[in-house]
């Protein structure tokens, strides 16, 4: 985690080096059983959106996806609100950004970062829900 910001919410960086506040998506865990107030912000994770530019073909091939808590059906990432994803989904993006051949150590420490982060969620939650704020 290169630095905090967001109200504590932990940012991972790879390349973004624009202003602090800016358009970008928050990463949190939901278990369907959870009360109101959701994650506490230390466990949340932000990523601006030029890097989750390296996320998002392999999140954007889940979809269409079954919100589990209103049961509509979410045909793509929406980029303004939230977008709850299935563990059993995230099982298929992680591995496929573990599969990914990258030249740049960079980016292959932001991936592994990303993928050490979810999967730790992922041992205890639902599903991870990301939150656009465009």
């Amino acid at each position: 985690m290169a630095s905090r910001s967001k109200s504590k919410i932990p940012v991972l960086l790879y390349r973004y080096a624009g202003p602090r506040r800016n358009i970008g998506f928050t990463f949190s865990r939901y278990d369907m059983n959870m009360e109101e107030g959701g994650s506490a912000p230390e466990e949340m994770l932000f990523m601006y959106e030029e890097d989750f530019e390296y996320l998002k073909p392999a999140v954007g091939r889940v979809f269409p996806v079954t919100n589990p808590f209103t049961g509509e059906e979410q045909t793509s990432l929406d980029p303004c609100w939230e977008n709850p994803i299935p563990k059993s989904l995230w099982e298929s993006i992680l591995s496929e950004l573990e599969q990914q051949r990258v030249r740049d150590s960079e980016l292959q420490d932001f991936l592994n970062q990303f993928i050490g982060w979810a999967r730790n969620h992922l041992r205890t939650a639902d599903g991870i829900e990301i939150t656009g704020n465009l």
